[in-house]
């Protein structure tokens, strides 16, 4: 697979691609010379992801029609730039979770299973060694192919203070009781806790009482058969081997977790001083529920299309989960979409805190093990700044609604217009007709008499 210069990406793991796929690995000299992170998907899906893993993290549930949403809603809102501002100097740092957090811009990496098939030497390590450098949180995911307690190495032999999230999927309750596990849910927790401060949160997941319909990957034998011949198949579930959480007879994500599941983790989080953050969130009833509970953050997401297919873009519903929370502590976070800069910029003018993003990431670790997840961010930064500066930022507090108008209502005005505009016509001639039919009966009585 071509050796690779970081600890990460040297990072001795017992599994192995046992598949036919090789994959080309690139020097971070050769990723200095991709420019976006449309290069880096080029670079991915033609030399180093092999095509079972492509449709694995690029493909969504069904038609694709939540994933395509996701890439066009950043068409719907046009940047406002102001000029003659002192962007000399750019601060492209801020603060989530109420101050807890500090980022070193405003981006943090999404959970994501199957790294360890992406790239085998490097897997999550890499993907959290890069995020410390940064300046950034890693989420780690629930079934990550490592086990926790290296990954929490990894992340702070490069930075004592950069923390880490760790995303939950609560497990199914042990016979027939409803809501989630509490008992698995509590050790887990706890468990977590015992990494602290450098495990500041957990993101639990919501969106997934059962899995999307994703036709072309998860419920396609063709596929799980490429899947097995290219890689060897998915690595088992190794991140929380090392925690001894009792033994749940009914595992698997839970399809009768509520909002009292909710409340009642909120109230144990705060206890081991863990932030909650809850994420598959779309709506501004769901958001404000979540708000009154008091969670600390919602990232609007919809799973990347690849649970319910035909929702909207999660771009476009930032501004009505912002204006839900309004007058709560609950901050507002988005993934879906983020390819460039000015999406970053156009989430955080529409009110979110900050974005997560994903593939990219895979498209990154793939290339390039931890040298390419450092340039996805590389790329992510870069483009940040520059948008800021045209748009007259000097600090990511600068950037508000002023910046960014929204096209969509001026559509539905015209359309609203156009509708009118027809119906006056046919009312005129209606009207037209009418007279024309009165003035003609008119002249015929006339003669008559």
């Amino acid at each position: 697979m071509g050796a690779v210069s970081s600890d990460a990406n040297n990072n001795t793991e017992e599994y192995k691609n046992t598949g036919s796929f090789v994959p080309r690995r690139f020097s971070s000299t050769e990723l200095q010379n991709i420019p976006n992170i449309a290069g880096l998907e080029q670079l991915a899906t033609q030399h180093s992801m092999a095509p079972s893993l492509q449709a694995f993290v690029n493909l969504g549930s069904e038609d694709d029609m939540s994933l395509a949403a996701n890439y066009s809603a950043a068409s719907r809102y046009a940047l406002r730039p102001r000029v003659l501002r002192d962007v000399s100097t750019v601060d492209k740092s801020t603060t989530i979770l109420q101050g807890r957090v500090q980022l070193e811009f405003p981006l943090c990496i999404s959970p994501f299973a199957g790294c360890r098939a992406v790239h085998p030497s490097a897997g999550e390590c890499a993907i959290a060694a890069a995020a410390a450098h940064a300046g950034i949180v890693y989420t780690v995911p629930h079934w990550a192919g490592t086990p926790l307690k290296r990954i929490v190495q990894q992340s702070e032999a490069t930075s004592k203070t950069v923390p880490l999230f760790f995303q939950i999927y609560p497990h199914k309750p042990t016979h027939d009781q409803e809501g989630i596990d509490r008992n698995h849910m509590m050790a887990l927790l706890q468990y977590l806790s015992q990494h602290a401060p450098k495990i500041a949160a957990v993101i639990v997941t919501l969106d997934t009482p059962n899995n999307g319909n994703r036709e072309q990957t998860y419920k396609s034998q063709a596929w799980l058969n490429d899947l097995q011949q290219q890689v060897g198949g998915f690595p088992q579930p190794a991140c929380l081997n090392e925690a001894n959480l009792p033994p749940n007879p009914n595992p698997g994500h839970s399809a009768s977790m509520t909002w009292e599941d909710i409340r009642w983790m909120l109230l144990q989080c705060r206890d081991l001083n863990l932030a909650l953050i809850l994420k598959g969130i779309v709506t501004a009833e769901d958001a404000q529920r979540a708000a009154q509970l008091g969670v600390h953050a919602i990232v609007v997401s919809n799973h990347g299309g690849r649970q319910l297919d035909g929702t909207l873009g999660t771009m476009e519903v930032i501004e009505e989960c912002v204006q839900a929370v309004h007058g709560f502590h609950t901050e507002i976070f988005v993934d879906g979409g983020i390819r460039r800069g000015k999406d970053l910029v156009k989430c955080l003018a529409l009110g979110a805190k900050c974005v997560f993003v994903g593939r990219p990431i895979l498209w990154g670790l793939s290339v390039g093990g931890q040298d390419g997840v450092t340039r996805a961010l590389d790329i992510f930064k870069e483009e940040y700044e520059t948008v800021m500066q045209l748009l007259g930022c000097a600090q990511t507090g600068d950037v508000s609604r002023n910046h960014v108008h929204d096209r969509q209502p001026q559509q539905q005005l015209s359309h609203l217009d156009s509708r009118a505009h027809d119906w006056w016509i046919a009312a005129s001639l209606l009207m037209t007709a009418a007279a024309a039919f009165a003035l003609g009966r008119r002249s015929v009585t006339s003669k008559r008499s």
